[in-house]
Formats: C-alpha cells, structure tokens, sequence
C-alpha cells in the first residue's frame, strides 16, 4: 500500500518533534537543579540574608560617619545681622570691620592680612568648636616656632604621671642641677625655693609666668626635655612631617588644637592647669582686645614668633591655635617682644573671636 504524506502533515510532525525535545531537555534540567542543589530555598535565603547584612553594615558605616561628621552651625541671616549691628561699634573703634556675616573664617583673616601687608604664609591656625566638631585650619602644616607653648602639654604629662601615683603634689625635687637657659633666672628659682620645688610651684610659675627653669625642673620629673618629646603623642599628632614637636621645638596648629581639644575633654583632670592658664598674661595675647569672656590661654614667644593657644568661652566656647611669625617686621634675631607684632597679634585674636560670635554664638 502506497502511503501519502503532504507538506501539512510533515509540519505538524515537525513540531509535535519539538515540543518533545523542548518537554524532555525541562525534565532533565529540573533534574539536574534538583540533584546538585542549585538555587535551594536554604541558599537563596543565606543569600539574602548575606545581602541583608551588607547593607546594615553600610548602613551602620553611613551611621558612624554622620555622628563623627562636624554639624555645621546655620544662623540666619537676620541673626548675624543682629550680632553685627550690636558690635559695631567695637569694631570700628579698633579698625577691625569686616564682612564676618558672609566671610568665611579663612577669608576674613586674610582680609585682615592683606589690609596690613602681611603674607598668609606668616599666619598659621587651627579653630574648632568643640560641641559641633567643626574644624577649620590655615597653614595648619607649616612647621612655626613653638615658643614656651611646649609647656602646656608638658604641665599635662606631669599630671597623668602623679594621677598614676608617680609623684605626689608634696613632694619637693632638687632644681639646682636643672638645665636652664637663663643663669640668672635660674640662680633665683634656686634661692628663692630653697633648691627644691613641689610640682604645684612648678606648675604655676611654668604656666602663670611662662618661666623656663620650673618647666625643666617638670621635663626632669619624665626623663628630661627629650624623652618628655617622646611622650607628646599622647595627645594627638599632626597630619603633617611634625608630628608633635621637633628637636629645634617646631610645631603646627594641627598638632596643637588636638592638645587642646583633649584638655578641653578632660577638663576635672586637668583643673588646675585651666586655672593658672586662665589667670596668665591679663590684657595680652588673646585677652589684648578680646574682653568680657573667660579666656585660658598658653602664649609663646621666641625670636620672630608670637603665638597663642587658647580655650575662649564664649556663649559657645571654642579652641583656637594661633602662631605667627615676622609679625611687626620681628626676626629670628629678635631678643624682645616686638610691640606692633603683639599689638597685630591681638588684632587677629579679635577677628577670630568676631567672626565666632557672628556665625557661632548661639
């Protein structure tokens, strides 16, 4: 018998094959899924978990960093106006008017800097609140003359050493072989004393009067200058080549805000370092213009450097490490305070201090 096929019949045969191929090779592949546990419940589940966790992580990160993120201060325009107008006059009577209400902190010091012809480069600072973590630096790297502002973190270490049981606040130490820089100073602290200082005597006239002999006799009580250099990471360190201090007693703003932001978070500790600091040089350095607030600071002089560090409590009080040199046209030659540096020296101190209570104050 003769068998006849068309061309429909070959088409439908063709697809019925197909879709037999196509049915088949799912089974296997359901299978195949199914033996080596590919995609299982169990696995897809760790899997989003996994991701899960990834994401808290990031999340907790993003967290972090916003809590340690500086939340800048925002003032309305109205309320920097205010403090402007109240000021005024101050400002005017010492020549210091400048835009503080649209400026920022870099800005109107070097406004101030151009106004009297001094290169930026003379200038280094470190400002910062401590309540809102803002930051704010210039030149804060440059290596500049320290000057006798060593003596603040050294009164610190002598501080931690009698917490630790160390010393006592009775106990008096032998100064007559104490290095000195000064004979004659150094010849009345050993009459004047007997031969023999308590760490509170060296404490105050280290700080009160910024003497030279009490703060070696304190240095001695670590191991001497050098070895209390070691110590002074203690309290930070700069993101600069100077860490702390160098051998030649350079240092940077950088380094120094962070000594004050730590005696600023162990204030009770520290309490009668504050104390001496806040009583030093009335009606000079960052107390020359700057008045009816509560001001601790640490100056430093040496040859053509006038610095200050300082805790200044305004309504929102902040810190500020403030070094210069060549002000008043004063040299590495210079053996005496240069009397328009300090006065120029002040004067920033007052533009810092404005431009607080413009865009800071509360």
């Amino acid at each position: 018998m003769k068998i006849v096929v068309n061309k429909k019949q070959i088409s439908v045969l063709c697809i019925v094959l197909v879709l037999g191929c196509v049915l088949i090779l799912g089974i296997y592949t359901l299978m195949d899924l199914h033996s080596h546990g590919a995609l299982k419940g169990s696995e897809i589940k760790a899997s989003r978990e996994s991701k899960s966790r990834v994401a808290e992580k990031g999340t907790s990160q993003n967290a972090e960093k916003r809590e340690t993120s500086p939340q800048l201060v925002v003032k309305s325009a109205d309320a920097k106006k205010a403090v402007v107008e109240q000021d005024l006059p101050t400002m005017e009577a010492y020549g210091l008017v400048y835009d503080y209400a649209n400026l920022n902190l870099q800005q109107v010091v070097q406004a101030y800097l151009d106004e009297m012809g001094v290169p930026h480069e003379s200038i280094a600072f470190s400002y910062k609140n401590p309540k809102t973590g803002e930051l704010i630096e210039m030149n804060e790297t440059q290596p500049m003359r320290a000057g006798s502002t060593y003596k603040l973190p050294l009164n610190m270490l002598v501080v931690d050493e009698v917490e630790k049981g160390k010393f006592t606040l009775t106990e008096r130490f032998d100064i007559t072989n104490t290095y000195y820089e000064y004979q004659g100073e150094h010849d009345n602290y050993v009459n004047a004393f007997g031969g023999a200082m308590t760490i509170p005597d060296m404490q105050m006239y280290s700080l009160l009067y910024s003497e030279n002999t009490p703060a070696y006799a304190l240095a001695d009580r670590l191991g001497g200058i050098e070895k209390a250099r070691t110590m002074f990471r203690r309290y930070g360190q700069s993101k600069g080549e100077i860490k702390t201090f160098s051998e030649e007693n350079y240092t940077t703003t950088n380094y120094y805000i962070q000594v004050l932001d730590y005696l600023w978070n162990h204030k009770d500790k520290y309490q009668d370092l504050l104390y001496y600091i806040g009583e030093s040089f009335p009606n000079e350095y960052y107390k020359k213009f700057v008045d009816g607030v509560t001001i601790q600071q640490k100056p430093g002089y040496v040859g053509e450097a006038l610095n200050v560090d300082a805790i200044v409590y305004e309504a929102q009080p902040y810190l500020v490490a403030l070094y210069t040199a060549g002000l008043g046209g004063s040299t590495p030659a210079s053996e005496e305070v240069n009397g328009v540096g300090i006065y120029q020296l002040g004067q920033i101190c007052y533009v810092i201090n404005e431009w607080h209570r413009v865009n800071q104050n509360p």
